[in-house]
C-alpha cells in the first residue's frame, strides 16, 4: 500500500467558542466603528422603508370603513365648533367698557322667541325716538354648510352674532341693541331705539363695516365672510313680520 503524502504544514484549527462565530473575537478599529454604524443604519432604512400612506388619526385610510370615516369627520367638525365657542367665551371675559359689557350680556334669541319679544317691544310707544330694525344676511353660510358641514356653518353664524352684539350704531355711540336674534336661515336681526332723525342707511353701513372688519375662523381656516345688512324704521304699532319684511326688501334691492 503506497504511503499517503502528508502536507508539510497542517493549518491549525482553533476551537470555536460556544455561541460565537468564527472571527467573533475580533474588534473593529476605533476609526472603523462610525462607518460600520452608519452602514447598519442605512441597511435598516432599506429594510424598513418610510410609510407614506395617508392616515387619519394614525390609521391608514384604506383600513377605515366609510361609516368610520364619516364618524371621524363629524368628530373633527365638533372639535372645531367647540374651539370657536371657547374663543368666543375668552373674548367675553376680556376687559370691556360698561357699554360693551351690557351688549355682551344681550342674548341671541331663537326665531320663535325673537319674534315674540320683537312684537312685544314694538307695541311700546316711543317719545322723540324711533325703533330701527337691522337685518343681517350671511351668504357665505350656505357655502360653508356644503363644504364643511352644518356645525361649521352654525359656528360661523354664531361668531357673526357675537360680533353683532358690539356693533357700533352710526352717530349714536351709546346706542345698544335691545333685542338680537336669529330669524331663519342665515339671517340675524337686531332692534335698537334711536333719535327719529337717524338715517337708517348709515346705521346699516356702520353695522356691516364692524361685522366685516377682521376675518373669521371656520373649521380652523381664517376666511372673510360675505355679509349684507339693511336697516328700516319701524312704524307705530307695526308687527315684527312687517318690519322684518321691509328690511328684507331693502336688503335685496340695495345692490
Amino acid at each position: 500500500m503506497p504511503d499517503i503524502n502528508q502536507p508539510d504544514t497542517i493549518p491549525s484549527v482553533e476551537r470555536r467558542l460556544e455561541g460565537k462565530g468564527q472571527g467573533a473575537g475580533k474588534q473593529l478599529a476605533p476609526e472603523q466603528q462610525p462607518k460600520k454604524v452608519a452602514e447598519n443604519y442605512a441597511e435598516t432604512a432599506r429594510a424598513n422603508p418610510r410609510d407614506d400612506r395617508i392616515t387619519i388619526l394614525g390609521i391608514p385610510v384604506e383600513q377605515i370603513t366609510p361609516a368610520t370615516q364619516a364618524a371621524l369627520g363629524g368628530l373633527v367638525s365638533e372639535i372645531n365648533f367647540l374651539r370657536n365657542a371657547v374663543k368666543r367665551m375668552e373674548r367675553l371675559v376680556e376687559k370691556r367698557s360698561p357699554a360693551q359689557t351690557a351688549a355682551a350680556s344681550t342674548p341671541v334669541l331663537e326665531p320663535d322667541a325673537f319674534f315674540k319679544a320683537l312684537n312685544a317691544a314694538l307695541a311700546e310707544p316711543t317719545e322723540g325716538s324711533a325703533w330701527l330694525v337691522v337685518l343681517v344676511h350671511v351668504p357665505t353660510y350656505e357655502d360653508i354648510r356644503r363644504s364643511s358641514g352644518l356645525l361649521a356653518a352654525n359656528s360661523a353664524l354664531a361668531d357673526v352674532a357675537h360680533r353683532l352684539r358690539e356693533a357700533p350704531i352710526a352717530g349714536v355711540p351709546s346706542a345698544l341693541f335691545t333685542l338680537l336674534g336669529y330669524v331663519g336661515g342665515s339671517n340675524l336681526a337686531g332692534l335698537v331705539t334711536l333719535p327719529a332723525a337717524t338715517e337708517p342707511t348709515s346705521v346699516a353701513h356702520s353695522v356691516r363695516n364692524h361685522l366685516t372688519s377682521g376675518g373669521y375662523n371656520v373649521s380652523g381656516i381664517d376666511m372673510a365672510l360675505a355679509i349684507s345688512t339693511a336697516a328700516a324704521v319701524v312704524g307705530s304699532g307695526e308687527s315684527a313680520t312687517l318690519a322684518l319684511g321691509r328690511a328684507d326688501h331693502l336688503l335685496r334691492t340695495s345692490g
